[in-house]
């Protein structure tokens, strides 16, 4: 891969803004939802500006149907992530579209994060933004034994396991809590890389994204960065 020094001063400046929509620096809230009495669902919504982000808990059961449907303005977007998740989605708005319909595989509390994408977030732009929320049908069999149990896989030290797929704001603090150092950040065109190194056993990764989803993440074993 060639990258013309051009397009990597281009990459540094982005990388310098890159975590800024982070949930660890940006202004972050939580509500948690509740179901009118008799109700299957319900209606929440507001009014998101620049790096605000605001997570919708959900507490269902293993089994059950959750459907959310956003409506308002379109630099908004949601994902959907489960019980005990470090940024793991099993829907992310921005690639899915504004309508999500799924049977949930874990009991507990889910998370609905509501979001800008880091362009219009750093322009400090507002929107609008309603999510129905429903959720409906039984639990299966044992859901409540498992209620309390909490997403394990990949979450390892070291590990990039899970990371393909995942919202790229979310995967670099997922791979900050595994231990990995965003050691150099460089662009081609739409196309973003990132080098990350996991100093115990000298793994040397890079990411790369485009349209703000990690498309593939490898162990490219040595970079003059990773030592």
């Amino acid at each position: 891969m060639r990258i013309s020094g051009k397009a990597f001063v281009l990459g540094a400046a982005l990388a310098a803004a890159y975590p800024l929509m982070s949930p660890a620096t940006a202004q972050m809230s939580s509500q948690t939802v509740s179901f009118p009495s008799g109700s299957t669902g319900t209606t929440v919504g507001g009014t998101l500006k620049g790096e605000q982000i605001v997570d919708y808990m959900v507490n269902a059961q293993a089994g059950q149907a959750m459907t959310v449907n956003k409506s308002g303005d379109a630099i908004i977007y949601f994902n959907v992530m489960p019980p005990g998740s470090t940024g793991e989605a099993d829907f992310v708005g921005s690639t899915s579209g504004d309508n999500y319909s799924g049977t949930l595989s874990k009991s507990g509390n889910w998370t609905i994060r509501v979001y800008q994408m880091r362009a219009t977030a750093r322009r400090g732009e507002s929107g609008n933004y309603r999510l129905a929320i429903s959720v409906t049908g039984r639990p299966s069999s044992g859901a409540s034994d498992h209620a309390s149990i909490g997403h394990s896989g990949g979450s390892a030290m070291g590990s990039i396991a899970g990371i393909q797929g995942m919202n790229a704001i979310d995967a670099i603090d997922v791979l900050r809590e595994r231990g990995f150092e965003n050691v150099d950040s460089l662009s081609s065109g739409d196309t973003l890389y990132g080098i990350y190194y996991y100093r115990p056993t000298r793994l040397c990764v890079q990411t790369t994204s485009a349209d703000s989803v990690i498309v593939d993440i490898r162990d490219i074993q040595t970079h003059p960065k990773c030592k």
